[in-house]
């Protein structure tokens, strides 16, 4: 099946008359997730044998970059219930991933992530929340800085610290019902990317059951290396990617819409023609860096990891470039917000800071081209 064409239909049906709606409204896209869950897409990555689609990496980087061409937020906050459910589906206790996929299929529940700390900033596998043994169970004391989806997702990976070295921790899979779990969303004023409604999550001694306990004892590092890091990366690699497009496509309607009163258009001027193409040229690169990365994740490339965060690191670089340029093509009418400009440069600013950040996906890149371990 080709992905990116049932979503793109489905993003231009449903989310394109929206998309500017999910941005003013700062709410989080319920009856977006609705229909996505009425057409499958949350079963996604669900095996097949499991009632799911079967599909992979590249699948869902294709599903993405197709809604975040309409709604970054739609693209971010699907992207992040797919890593959420591998973790599940690869590591959970079979009761748990039993029960979670059931709900998935038959529900249209979602899952989020809850790793970003204010302290630990961009290293969020090094956190300052703990999980210590209580009997049977568990208690969680800490807080959460940006939790996507907060408030809307039916379940939350956090990752906590339980025992005394950096590395020790484990991922919790956390009901949004828990006992002693609360969120703040009147802390939640993000510059872009507004729906996704990352407000801070807060657990006081939050008691959780054994079963809710992801992986062996002390897994949560490798948990996020392997199960979590290739489809967020690449994840957002296909959300600024799908900005970018929208940027080009935004820029190019506006230019052949303006005219002058010679009769001649925007697009006639040689200064935008330079824009354009560049904006153009910023996107061709970002998805293509994209589904190239994808495509070695599929085909299971020895440099699969690397062209991952590299296009990671294209897209989210490309796109702010890209971003300024649109602000420039809309002129007056982009300041004033009667095109989708500022709304672009918002969402596009907001990849720079989300972790990990530009700065640490170079060093990264660094660590696995040198034959390093990621720090």
């Amino acid at each position: 099946m080709d992905y990116y064409v049932k979503a793109s239909e489905f993003a231009e049906k449903y989310v394109a008359p929206v998309g500017r709606e999910i941005d003013e409204t700062k709410e989080f896209p319920k009856d977006i997730f609705e229909k996505l869950y009425a057409e499958g897409f949350l079963k996604l990555i669900i095996p097949e044998s499991e009632g799911g689609l079967g599909g992979d990496i590249f699948d869902h980087a294709e599903i993405i970059r197709a809604l975040a061409k309409e709604s970054a937020t739609v693209g971010l906050c699907y992207m992040m219930h797919n890593v959420a459910l591998n973790v599940i589906l690869n590591a959970a206790k079979d009761e748990l991933k039993k029960k979670i996929i059931g709900e998935v299929i038959n529900e249209g529940k979602i899952l989020a992530l809850a790793y970003s700390e204010s302290g630990s900033g961009v290293n969020f596998y090094y956190p300052e929340t703990t999980a210590k043994r209580d009997g049977e169970g568990w208690v969680i004391n800490g807080s959460k800085s940006m939790v996507t989806s907060a408030e809307y997702a039916s379940y939350y990976m956090v990752i906590a610290k339980t025992g005394e070295g950096r590395a020790d921790t484990d991922n919790f899979c956390v009901p949004v019902d828990s006992k002693n779990l609360s969120f703040r969303m009147d802390r939640w004023n993000g510059i872009g990317l507004k729906g996704n409604v990352s407000c801070p999550m807060y657990m006081d001694n939050m008691p959780i059951d054994e079963l809710h306990r992801v992986g062996t004892e002390g897994s949560g590092m490798e948990q996020i290396l392997t199960l979590v890091a290739p489809l967020f990366v690449q994840g957002l690699a296909a959300v600024y990617s799908g900005l970018n497009e929208a940027i080009a496509r935004e820029a190019i309607m506006h230019a052949m819409d303006r005219k002058f009163p010679d009769g001649s258009t925007l697009a006639n001027v040689d200064t935008i023609k330079l824009h354009i193409s560049k904006i153009y040229n910023y996107a061709n690169a970002g998805v293509s860096a994209c589904r190239a990365a994808a495509l070695a994740a599929r085909n299971g490339d020895e440099d699969a990891l690397a062209k991952i965060l590299s296009a990671r690191v294209i897209a989210i670089e490309n796109v702010v470039d890209a971003g300024r340029l649109g602000m420039l093509i809309g002129g007056g009418r982009a300041y004033s917000q009667y095109r989708n400009f500022a709304r672009y440069l918002a969402d596009g600013l907001a990849g720079q800071v989300m972790a990990p950040s530009v700065d640490i996906l170079h060093q990264w890149i660094g660590s696995v081209l040198t034959g390093q371990m990621i720090p």
